[in-house]
């Protein structure tokens, strides 16, 4: 069995480079004995029926398509979740020679509530034209390589367009710096003596190890002195530990956490080209935006320490992701040591 299984992956890999080395080599479409350009160059068979990615009786999976002034757009959805997380192959095409040429393709891995989302770059292998008729019909065959679990695929597509397909390229791109530029950082004075105590930052992070890469934005609060001026949480078993608050809360059985704390209010994640459309602010559970979309009033809980006394304290603030505003809106600091402070 082991000669088997080892002469079946050494064929494999050869199939597989075979088709890498082929790519070059298919020519991209035919000419007819009229000069005419035919966008087929495989003999496979291709029709309506290989709409279908995935046979169900109730609810298949099919290839859906757009199309702009330059480009083709085609995709399939698979459901992998319960929630509602799915996963959408997508593949683009450059339109403006005599046939499609392929330009890219990516995952899309929506979390909806339960995860985070993300966009990830597909290797292909191999693409061959089966049919084209100007923004009413395409159909081919794509071979790929899912980017994450790293196995490789055959698809055949076809596609049938209507004018309503027709889409207008988005050139209207969300980024973090036009909605929240000098918003930031917030200084927050509790004891009113002239320094510093808190900060609201906006936090950038450049994950280099996706493609494409992307820039990461939390805005959460921060202590200039984690020593003497403690961000609180409740006491609980197991992190992560949240820091925001709605009331009635109190100032009891709270200790500070430097690790594994959940203290992002939001999460911007911005793309590189030419993925700048999936630029968004999440709503996921991995933040804290499901305090944040009702219209209670939001604290974050604070201790501070002067030598051998400790006054508790609070900071009321504001952050709409939707309309892009963020403030402090009034803070309180208990003038009575170790007095705990409740809000009700």
């Amino acid at each position: 069995m082991t000669l088997i299984r080892n002469l079946f992956i050494i064929l494999t890999f050869l199939s597989i480079y075979s088709c890498e080395s082929k790519q070059e080599e298919i020519p991209p479409f035919k000419i007819d004995e009229n000069g005419s350009v035919i966008c087929n160059n495989t003999s496979t068979s291709i029709t309506k029926g290989d709409n279908i990615v995935v046979q169900d009786e109730t609810n298949p999976i099919v290839w859906k398509g757009n199309y702009t002034e330059t480009t083709i757009n085609i995709n399939f959805t698979l459901p992998v979740g319960a929630d509602g997380e799915s996963e959408q192959y997508n593949f683009v095409f450059d339109k403006t020679a005599e046939c499609p040429k392929i330009q890219r393709a990516f995952k899309f891995y929506d979390g909806k509530n339960n995860d985070v989302s993300a966009v990830t770059e597909m290797d292909i292998l191999e693409f061959y034209n089966h049919g084209w008729v100007k923004d009413t019909q395409f159909s081919g065959l794509i071979l790929y390589k899912d980017p994450h679990n790293k196995q490789f695929f055959s698809r055949k597509f076809w596609i049938d367009f209507t004018e309503n397909d027709q889409i207008v390229e988005n050139n209207t791109f969300s980024f973090f710096d036009d909605y929240f530029d000098g918003k930031f950082p917030i200084d927050i004075d509790m004891d009113k003596n002239g320094s510093v105590d808190y900060k609201m930052i906006a936090e950038l992070k450049r994950d280099i190890g996706n493609t494409p890469q992307f820039n990461t934005y939390t805005i959460k609060l921060i202590s200039t002195n984690e020593s003497d001026n403690l961000i609180l949480s409740p006491i609980i078993k197991n992190g992560p530990f949240t820091v925001i608050y709605e009331a009635p809360f109190n100032s009891e059985n709270k200790r500070q956490y430097l690790n594994d704390v959940k203290n992002a209010l939001d999460v911007f994640y911005e793309f590189d080209a030419p993925y700048q459309n999936y630029n968004y602010f999440l709503n996921n559970n991995l933040t804290n935006r499901d305090f944040l979309i009702n219209n209670k009033d939001d604290y974050y809980l604070i201790k501070m320490n002067f030598g051998d006394k400790k006054f508790y304290g609070w900071i009321k603030f504001k952050y709409d992701s939707e309309n892009h505003t963020v403030e402090i809106l009034e803070t309180f600091l208990n003038p009575i040591e170790t007095k705990h402070i409740y809000v009700d």
